[in-house]
């Protein structure tokens, strides 16, 4: 079972080669581009728990809760294989991990299997009925509720030490086992905590020998005679489950564990939704697009929706259609062309994850790649330099290509003169448009919307967006069509009282 079904065969090769251009450094796309799919079934999927997460309630906290339980209890399973005194000790708390955990699972999801769609939900609640129903299970449950007090109790010792004539110690043991933790005796964190009483569970010093500056092997003699005294102690009070049990709980527990992974997955994924719905911010699952047309409806930028609020915010409204390879995007300086292409790969990477995107409704193609040349990454070159960086770019581009690829190409070759850059960028979206593919083009060279034979050879498989700008106002919305020529540097230079 797993939460986001990675299939092995599912042969992603989706190149976020920019990520930290496309996702503002967003550190929650780069952990997730493992996760991307381009399998249809997967993403479908993926979508159904999601939705199921979006629409009923109490199921985000319980896999917040199952995740920080399964965290809890990792350090335990890597001890399965140890046969020493620490996995001896270790093999009490199995019965009461695997109890607690299976009636978690249980009591959460019985009261909402009614309104669940997801199968991966399905799978788990059958995982951990099945269980509950086992010969196996009940006999342990019996155990557990047997010792769980004394199981679960355990959170300090008392150790004694007798002392010779010269302070030096000749001989220790376990005094005590405590329900409370000891309390520090640092006066600072006395203070901090204003805890000033003192009773029998005040530490009135710490005990050198297990001072961060002992070596291994004295951590590890320590450690051990430790664990073999709490050992004799807890052997003589407590029953342990039969070796054949602890090997069956041990191999139900690793099924708990297989989901881990994408288990934390989902769990970061819902702390991005949370995001997006504290701010009221509409979600919806993308349809797939079967003919290669990209569609969206009030999409929001992924970016803004994390720093700012949602009037703030300008969404837009686009189709890109299916007949058409390449749109080239003009307008004035800061008027939402990169913010837009930026929303475009944010949303297809969510859409890919099987995640819903912010916008109100949307068509998407499923994409084996996603590429970003943008002349922000290239900044720190020098004009020449950053000329042949973006010819590089841009050949590896076509070389890599395919009738499934988005491309986004933001300012590309603003080192060079209009009468240079036309041509090359004309042929680049010559080549492109021959293979397939969609793409998005900004560019300040309005050229390429005018009389270049190149762009005229595609024809239709060209289209033309632009944004809008009244004096120094503006829109910071898509629209089709080409804009008017000009760079619109009165406007700016207006804006800022230079005219």
């Amino acid at each position: 079972m797993d939460f986001m079904l990675l299939n092995k065969s599912d042969q992603a090769i989706v190149d976020f080669d920019v990520r930290s251009e496309i996702v503002s450094k967003d550190k929650f796309f780069e952990r997730a581009k493992r996760y991307i799919s381009t399998d249809s079934e997967t993403l479908l999927y993926r979508q159904s728990l999601f939705s199921d997460i979006l629409k009923i309630s109490g199921l985000s906290d319980f896999f917040k809760t199952l995740s920080e339980k399964l965290t809890e209890y990792e350090p335990l399973m890597k001890y399965s294989q140890a046969a020493n005194t620490e996995e001896k000790l270790h093999s009490i708390l199995y019965p009461t991990v695997y109890i607690e955990l299976v009636k978690f699972i249980c009591e959460s999801l019985s009261s909402l299997k009614s309104s669940i769609t997801a199968e991966s939900l399905k799978q788990l609640y059958t995982l951990a009925q099945n269980d509950v129903e086992s010969n196996e299970y009940k006999r342990i449950e019996r155990y557990y509720e047997k010792n769980a007090n004394r199981l679960r109790s355990v959170n300090s010792v008392t150790i004694g030490v007798n002392l010779n004539a010269l302070y030096q110690p000749i001989e220790a043991g376990i005094i005590s086992l405590n329900n409370n933790t000891f309390k520090s005796g640092d006066l600072l964190d006395r203070i901090i905590k204003l805890d000033f009483e003192k009773d029998e569970y005040h530490c009135i010093a710490p005990i050198t020998v297990i001072d961060k500056k002992l070596g291994f092997q004295e951590s590890q003699q320590v450690n051990y005679a430790f664990l073999k005294a709490m050992g004799k102690v807890l052997d003589g009070g407590l029953h342990h489950c039969s070796t054949r049990a602890l090997n069956y709980i041990k191999s139900r527990l690793a099924k708990y564990f297989e989901f881990f992974d994408s288990l934390k997955f989902v769990v970061e994924a819902i702390n991005r939704i949370e995001i997006f719905k504290e701010k009221n911010i509409p979600l919806c699952f993308p349809k797939i697009s079967t003919n290669r047309e990209l569609s969206v409806v009030s999409l929001y930028d992924n970016a803004l929706c994390r720093a700012k609020d949602k009037k703030d915010i300008v969404p837009n409204t686009i189709t890109l259609e299916n007949s058409v390879c390449c749109y080239i995007l003009t307008g004035p300086n800061s008027g939402g062309k990169t913010v837009f292409i930026n929303s475009l790969a944010a949303a297809q990477y969510y859409f890919q994850l099987g995640m819903p995107i912010p916008a109100k409704e949307a068509t998407l193609p499923i994409c084996d790649a996603i590429y970003k040349i943008s002349v922000e990454k290239q900044a720190n070159v020098n004009l020449v330099g950053r000329f042949e960086k973006e010819c590089i770019s841009l050949s590896n581009v076509l070389k890599q290509f395919s009738e499934n690829s988005l491309a986004l190409i933001d300012e590309a070759f603003t080192s060079t003169s209009s009468a240079e850059a036309v041509p090359i960028a004309a042929n680049f979206i010559r080549e492109l448009c021959k293979i397939g593919g969609k793409c998005v083009f900004i560019t300040h060279h309005h050229e390429l919307c005018e009389t270049d034979p190149k762009i005229a050879e595609c024809g239709e498989k060209i289209g033309y967006l632009h944004t809008e700008a009244y004096g120094d106002r503006r829109t910071y919305a898509i629209q089709n069509g080409k804009a008017e020529s000009g760079s619109y540097a009165q406007s700016i230079a207006k804006k800022y009282g230079l005219i």
